[in-house]
């Protein structure tokens, strides 16, 4: 066989010439890549980190290193044009085109994905003091990334001719058993999601949730954390607090104090009207105290008393507990210097159907 023969003879479709002109113009590709890469390093990302936006720089980092490979992609769909192929070759080289561009494009999504959540999601989690969102951001950055592969490897099984059909099926059938399988858990992470969007509550704040009251320690992906006023740490499931009837008591500017004190049935109407006086005198005086919202009022006739209803907000909530103690010392020192006297409490026994 004479050389003249070889090349003219086609391998199919195509005679070597071709072939020979077909992978030049693929290394043109590679090396237009190459060079768009050196550029992007030497060039355009020093100019990008000079201005004060971050996307181009975002951009830039994420095209980066996938240029090369386009530049292979570009090469191919050129080279292509040159030949006259026949199958299986002429699919071969369409799958050598779709394969590489689905791989580039999701490569790209996903640095570009990694990038937005680094660049600025992240910046921002960082400024909050909940621990939710540092948890809840990296997982949504997966599932997006795993969400852009599977789509990637759906389109590449399409493109060598599986039938996604029936790929997709058994994705949405295995999709379903996890989530029946981990629903509880969903209903929490979904829970925290809610706790973080709406902020019913910080760490730090003083809540009180469908009776179990503490301080937020943490707020996680699944759980919240209180301590009680017992020191105890109280374990609540977010799916449960987001149903919750949720009073943040740290929110409040002040804490109203209701408490009533006796006098014996012996008082005079003007030792009432002095023990009036004095008592809300005495608890408006009190360092911590709202002086303007403090009153007492004759309220009631009690079965050994008449009540005095005492009423003052406190102001000093991180010492609320030390205040309500002083105005509680300082009336019992006022009406004892007063001469106000105080009832006990009494106490019935019945005997025989008698009391």
């Amino acid at each position: 066989m004479s050389v003249a023969s070889v090349f003219s003879e086609t391998y199919f479709g195509s005679s070597l010439p071709q072939y020979l002109l077909f992978f030049t113009v693929v290394g043109l590709g590679a090396v237009v890549g190459r060079a768009l890469s050196y550029l992007y390093r030497r060039r355009l990302k020093k100019r990008a980190a000079a201005t004060r936006t971050k996307i181009d720089d975002l951009l830039l980092r994420s095209v980066g290193r996938p240029v090369v490979l386009l530049g292979v992609i570009g090469g191919v769909a050129l080279g292509r044009e040159v030949l006259t192929p026949v199958e299986p070759l002429r699919s071969v080289l369409n799958a050598s085109i779709r394969i590489p561009v689905v791989v580039a494009l999701a490569w790209i999504a996903v640095r570009l994905t990694d990038g937005f959540i680094g660049t600025y999601v992240e910046a921002y989690t960082d400024r909050t003091e909940s621990k939710l969102d540092d948890e809840l951001v990296p997982i949504a950055g997966r599932i997006t990334n795993i969400a852009i592969v599977t789509t990637a490897g759906i389109v590449v099984l399409d493109s060598v001719g599986y039938d996604v059909t029936a790929v997709i099926a058994s994705l949405g059938i295995g999709g379903v058993a996890v989530a029946f399988a981990s629903r509880k858990t969903m209903a929490d992470v979904f829970g925290g999601a809610h706790i973080l969007a709406t902020k019913p509550f910080v760490v730090g704040d003083t809540v009180d949730i469908d009776g179990t009251a503490g301080t937020v320690e943490e707020v996680g992906l699944r759980t919240t954390r209180l301590r009680d006023f017992d020191g105890r740490v109280v374990t609540l499931p977010n799916a449960a607090i987001a149903g919750a009837e949720i009073t943040n008591l740290t929110s409040e500017p002040t804490r109203r104090i209701k408490t009533f004190v006796g006098l014996p049935y012996t008082t005079t109407p003007a030792e009432m009207a002095a023990a009036l006086d004095l008592a809300a005198e005495t608890a408006a005086a009190v360092d911590g105290v709202d002086a303007e919202r403090t009153g007492a009022w004759f309220w009631d006739y009690g079965d050994a008393a008449l009540r005095i209803r005492l009423e003052y907000h406190i102001e000093a909530l991180d010492r609320w507990k030390a205040v309500r103690d002083r105005v509680n010392r300082d009336i019992q020192a006022a009406f004892a210097d007063a001469g106000v006297e105080l009832t006990a409490p009494v106490g019935r026994v019945r005997i025989g159907g008698e009391s």
